[in-house]
């Protein structure tokens, strides 16, 4: 490739980079990246096949980015070695990568083998820290809180303490026993809460669309199909939301309160705090499981409304900062990231990758963490 090539290719990703990170993937077109970049669109069509390929190629630059940074993880002390961990997710969070990791948000949920790959990536990172074969629930353990901590942390510019983060990987959470799993995976006589009732037309089109958005997606369906299949016309539709933005924003924050109140009507007094939580990430995983729409529905927000969905993390947040106690550290805030992270990714890897077979397994195992820590 020529220097003139070169730089029009360069152009080209830096355009598109631009674009997919501050928009949402469909709403980018090859005319706006060719646009942004100041060039043709046969200049573009000599290096992409199409707005997909360049997408991926963006994609394929954080992977390589993720490689290099974890396979140079070395160093005498797990100090050493943690730091050089979590210091390769925070650079991801900062400068021009902030915008790729935006991009690679939407694009492990658009296209899974990407977070397949990834999760792969963070599996070998964490065997590297501890310098031997790790399960699957340690590295959802060190990664899910290293992940969503950091990165969480960066994109709503809070400050954080490597430190600590350090502390609740090595030492745990709870200073309560995990013990009574008979309670804690009891499936009988759990409620379902059904916030979203009444026959008003309101709550008919929000029915609607929670049905719609979660099979054909946000995308595929507009709001002449929402009104028709709630049985209305595009104009009812007006009287209750401004757009369909403002839709989407109602119907995730119906999906986080009737999540939350699931979780807090299933809790059984028996437990300790400690085994309510692992019974909280099991019931969390049951409950998308069984509202897949649901599911898809909060993951495909965090890229269209994106404020919505920071609010629903935040409401979880909240909740858990108001009910921990006999905690390690007394940081709650960082806590309940922590918490919300392992089951974030313990969701992930069951309902979204499909990797965990046996889940009762891996939440045992992960109980030993939450309580004592991972061995060093």
């Amino acid at each position: 490739m020529d220097k003139a090539k070169n730089k029009s290719y360069i152009k080209l990703m830096t355009a598109a980079r631009d674009l997919f990170s501050e928009k949402w993937y469909e709403t980018v077109s090859v005319v706006e990246i060719c646009r942004r970049a100041r060039l043709s669109n046969g200049v573009f069509y000599r290096y992409f096949k199409n707005k997909e390929d360049i997408f991926f190629k963006l994609l394929n630059e954080i992977v390589i980015y993720y490689e290099e940074g974890f396979s140079t993880i070395s160093g005498k002390s797990f100090e050493d070695r943690m730091d050089k961990f979590l210091d390769t997710i925070v650079k991801s969070g900062v400068g021009d990568y902030k915008k790729d990791i935006l991009i690679y948000r939407e694009g492990q949920y658009r296209y899974p083998k990407y977070e397949q790959h990834l999760r792969d990536l963070y599996g070998k990172g964490v065997s590297l820290v501890l310098l031997r074969e790790t399960s699957q629930a340690e590295q959802l353990f060190i990664s899910g809180i290293a992940r969503f901590v950091i990165i969480r942390y960066i994109f709503n510019g809070v400050s954080y303490d490597k430190t600590k983060i350090k502390k609740i990987i090595t030492d745990g959470i709870f200073y309560n026993e995990i013990k009574n799993y008979s309670l804690i995976f009891d499936d009988e006589n759990v409620i379902y809460p059904h916030i979203l009732k009444g026959e008003s037309a309101r709550s008919k089109l929000l029915s609607s669309g929670i049905e719609l958005f979660g099979t054909k997606g946000y995308y595929k369906t507009d709001i002449h199909d929402i009104t028709r299949n709630a049985g209305y016309s595009v104009g009812t539709f007006y009287l209750y939301f401004e757009s369909k933005e403002a839709f989407l924003e109602e119907i995730v924050k119906i999906i986080g309160k009737k999540t939350r109140r699931f979780l807090t009507i299933n809790q059984k007094k028996q437990l300790n705090r400690a085994e309510n939580e692992l019974r909280g990430i099991y019931l969390f995983l049951k409950y998308f499981e069984s509202n897949s729409e649901y599911y898809k529905i909060v993951r495909e927000s965090e890229f269209i409304v994106k404020k919505a969905a920071n609010d629903y993390y935040d409401r979880f947040e909240k909740g858990y900062v108001e009910n921990l106690e006999r905690t390690k550290i007394e940081d709650k805030k960082l806590l309940a990231n922590s918490l919300m992270g392992i089951s974030h990714y313990t969701g992930i890897d069951r309902i979204f990758l499909k990797r965990i077979k046996d889940i009762k397994s891996v939440l045992k195992e992960l109980s030993i963490y939450l309580t004592h820590g991972i061995r060093i």
